[in-house]
């Protein structure tokens, strides 16, 4: 593992820790794999405690695989977790609806509503987030510190490849969920995510029109 990867994003995290009231700084954990190595990198500097709250964005579509890792890891690594769900007017219209094309844009809609809302409701002054350079042509070009209009967005791994969260995560033993050993890359909610056949991105096996649209998602107030 790179020494030289993960000084650059502690730098970062300190920054942050430095800069933005913690109680009004919380990191956006999906259970996936880059932002639980997020999660891991911050304990490693704060003697294993994560010194702000961590908001989990519940679209009721997860992989229980996910659902049970959150729960056990939130435990184990004593999160202060705060858990918000989708507005229950959209969640019912999806569940409604036959049509796949508005189920996928509500599905988009609901994550982004819930983003802001919680934003309001928190009176967030920041959000750590795990993305990184090479994951989207839409997020090559995003910095380590990166104002909204309420809020700042802090990417302390946008320099971390897929492979270096791999290399992170066997090198620490951190714990991940048993889906990405099954052909899943990337996990996204469960009915538009399959696993990717050999030869493919990472994430080839996410829902297609949401990759096509993610630069106008972003715009919007998503990761």
């Amino acid at each position: 593992m790179e020494k030289g990867l993960e000084k650059k994003a502690k730098e970062v995290i300190i920054r942050a820790y430095e800069t933005f009231p913690h109680n009004k700084t919380f990191v956006a954990w999906t259970g996936r794999k880059d932002s639980t190595v997020l999660l891991h990198l911050i304990r490693s500097i704060f003697d294993n405690k994560v010194p702000f709250p961590v908001m989990f964005n519940d679209s009721t579509m997860e992989f229980e695989d996910i659902y049970q890792f959150i729960k056990k890891i939130s435990k184990e690594w004593q999160l202060d977790l705060r858990i918000i769900r989708h507005d229950q007017k959209q969640l019912s219209e999806f569940y409604h609806t036959k049509e796949l094309k508005r189920k996928k844009e509500l599905s988009r809609l609901m994550k982004i509503h819930s983003i802001k809302r919680f934003v309001k409701e928190n009176d967030v002054a920041a959000f750590l987030v795990a993305i990184r350079w090479d994951e989207h042509p839409a997020r090559s070009k995003e910095e380590y510190f990166s104002p909204r209009e309420d809020h700042m967005r802090i990417h302390p791994i946008l320099h971390f490849t897929e492979k270096d969260i791999w290399d992170y995560i066997r090198h620490y033993n951190v714990p991940y969920v048993k889906l990405y050993d099954q052909g899943y890359r990337s996990l996204g909610e469960k009915p538009f995510t399959r696993p990717v056949k050999d030869g493919q991105g990472e994430r080839a096996g996410l829902e297609y029109d949401k990759e096509q649209l993610m630069d106008k998602l972003r715009n919007m107030g998503y990761w």
